[in-house]
């Protein structure tokens, strides 16, 4: 009994070792390459060379198909690192019957020269699959069946130059997909409903967010972009940066490494974040860096070796906080070249008691200068009383026959005017952020000019 038990256990055992044999993933070689048999099992993956990265040289021309025992299949993926290091390749030509191109899949194959055509039948290009390949020194054309351009697909893809041209199908794009790529123009097919390249900017936008998440060296900045995306514009040889009052958000990396820009930096009164090494390295920059009064965020090393700055002014007056990665040490202005920062009338304090403040300015400033308030009094003795002052809130003016108020922030823009006919008059600044504020007051007899303190 106990070897009959035996005897079927073991016969169960060898059918079903045959079975996962016979389930198991067809691999084989032809011509220079190797390949895998793919589910559908009528289709391949190439998985790489026949040949080890020292051996393989000259051009890599992936066929449409391949006959194997007799049975044709078509070439539809490259696979996953299928050429990673790949050095001696001297040129790439890709099938027609290309459906995917995975991960890495050429990563590292600098050696490749000339033409990069994606065929239309490509629909996804996954992360990183050309990155490195700095070689390619001809026409750069994408399909027009890309759905799918993976996280830095093409980075570091130096000599691709010329236009990109973004087709209708292309639904998304990866974090640094272009990151220091040479391309002269962008345009977008009007009919693709992800993305577009509005006013002719020579850039890639998401329509849905007004972000902008790639640019060129022949960028123009719409006044309708609310935010530059991460590396945007990282590695670029700009002449000159410059951001419009319409944006909010500053990505991380957006600047990056911008050697070649030089002159002033002027962060609009618009943004409110600064993103982590956003102008990182820009050594170029030679003038006065100006933050807008908005700004309440900005990351580490954002400012990082900006070494040829020769003035520094921040016009919010609330300090800014600066940095939140543990073990940083907030080093947003490491190397900045310029310890000495020009802050709003009566906010030196301020920044002397926060992270902006070093002692030694190779981290931050060591010195704040007050910038003198651009509104005076005229007249003496005209305002009889402004109260409560310390506030939070609202604040009771009182004069003779007030004819009009006028509420100036620091820099002495104005915020309100109004006309008021009366001896009081009384303003809300509960909607104000705390800093410095000056009420101007005309009355028949002439002008004064009050400074006020929100809290």
């Amino acid at each position: 009994m106990k070897k009959s038990l035996l005897k079927r256990t073991f016969v169960s055992v060898v059918l079903i070792c045959f079975a996962l044999t016979g389930m198991a993933q067809t691999t084989f070689t032809a011509g220079d390459l190797n390949y895998s048999v793919n589910a559908d099992g009528v289709s391949v993956t190439v998985t790489g060379h026949a040949l080890s990265y020292e051996n393989a040289t000259g051009p890599l021309n992936i066929p449409e198909s391949v006959n194997y025992q007799g049975t044709d299949y078509a070439v539809t993926n490259i696979g996953n690192s299928a050429f990673l290091y790949y050095f001696y390749l001297t040129s790439l030509s890709l099938p027609n019957s290309l459906v995917t191109i995975e991960n890495s899949a050429f990563a590292y194959c600098s050696g490749f020269t000339g033409d990069l055509i994606i065929p239309n039948s490509v629909v996804t290009i996954e992360e990183s699959a050309f990155f490195t390949c700095y070689s390619f020194d001809g026409d750069f054309v994408l399909g027009n069946s890309l759905t799918t351009i993976g996280d830095g697909a093409f980075n570091s893809c130096d000599g691709l130059h010329g236009v990109l041209n973004i087709p209708s199908s292309l639904e998304s794009i990866g974090t640094m997909a272009f990151r220091y790529c040479n391309f002269s123009g962008m345009t977008v097919d009007p009919a693709n409903p992800v993305f577009d390249s509005r006013d002719n900017c020579n850039a890639i936008i998401v329509t849905e967010t007004n972000e902008l998440i790639i640019g060129c060296v022949n960028t123009v900045i719409p006044n309708t972009v609310t935010a530059i995306g991460e590396d945007a514009f990282c590695g670029l040889a700009l002449t000159s940066i410059e951001i419009p009052n319409s944006v909010t958000r500053i990505g991380a990396g957006a600047y990056a490494f911008c050697f070649s820009a030089t002159g002033d930096l002027t962060i609009p009164n618009s943004v409110e974040f600064i993103g982590a090494g956003a102008f990182t390295q820009c050594t170029g920059l030679n003038g006065t860096l100006t933050i807008g009064e908005s700004v309440k965020f900005i990351g580490d090393y954002a400012f990082r070796q900006c070494g040829g700055f020769t003035g520094a002014v921040s016009l919010a007056t609330v300090p800014p906080e600066l940095g939140n990665e543990p073990g940083w040490n907030c080093v947003v202005f490491e190397q900045f070249g310029y310890p000495i920062l020009t802050v709003p009338y009566g906010c030196a304090a301020a920044y002397q008691n926060s992270a902006w403040y070093d002692p030694l300015g190779l981290n931050g400033f060591y010195e704040f200068i007050e910038a003198e308030p651009q509104v005076v009094s005229e007249t003496e003795n005209i305002i009889s009383a402004v109260y409560p002052n310390p506030t939070k809130g609202a604040v009771k003016i009182e004069a003779e026959y007030i004819k009009n108020v006028s509420v100036l922030n620091s820099l002495g823009q104005i915020l309100f005017e109004s006309e008021v006919g009366g001896n009081a008059f009384e303003y809300d600044f509960s909607g104000n952020e705390a800093g410095v504020y000056f009420i101007k007051v005309e009355t028949v007899k002439g002008v004064e000019t009050k400074r006020v303190t929100v809290l």
